[in-house]
Order: structure tokens, then C-alpha cells, then sequence
């Protein structure tokens, strides 16, 4: 069984004032008694949860292909700085 990283939301109210930060969509779902369909139609569509909620996500988990690009990058630019500064 593969073991997956889970997307992070935050709870918002609809003036925009952050309920909860970087929690989960069942998290989410409990929080404010609603399905977990309604956190992702939420997220992907922009729909209001119960007329007084929304959800924005926060963190998105990485393919391993986009963390090995990043990782790369990351060292190539660490190792060009610690060159020109000496």
C-alpha cells in the first residue's frame, strides 16, 4: 500500500477571514458538517459550502518527478552562490 501525501486546505468564511489553516478535507468536512464532495467542489469550482463557507487550498503534495526537478534546481543554485561568494 502506497502511502500519499494529502492536499492541505484552509477553512474560510465568506468575508475571507481564515477559520482553520492547513488542515484536511475530511478535517474540513467534520469541522463544519458538510460531505467531503462539497470541500473539493469547494476548491474546484469555487461553489460556496452551506451559503457561508469556502476552501482554498494551501499545499498540493508534488509528483516525485516535479520534487527530483525542484531538489536539482535548489542544489545547482546553492552550489552557483557558494561559488561567486567564495
Amino acid at each position: 500500500m502506497i502511502n500519499m501525501a494529502k492536499v492541505l486546505y484552509n477553512l474560510c468564511k465568506r468575508n475571507g477571514t481564515v477559520m482553520e489553516y492547513s488542515i484536511t478535507g475530511s478535517e474540513v468536512a467534520e469541522l463544519i458538517s458538510c460531505k467531503k464532495q462539497d470541500v473539493y467542489n469547494s476548491t474546484s469550482y469555487g461553489q460556496m459550502i452551506r451559503k457561508e463557507f469556502y476552501v482554498e487550498v494551501v499545499d498540493r503534495p508534488l509528483s516525485r518527478t516535479k520534487d527530483l526537478t525542484l531538489l536539482l534546481e535548489y542544489d545547482r543554485v546553492c552550489r552557483e552562490i557558494l561559488e561567486r561568494c567564495g
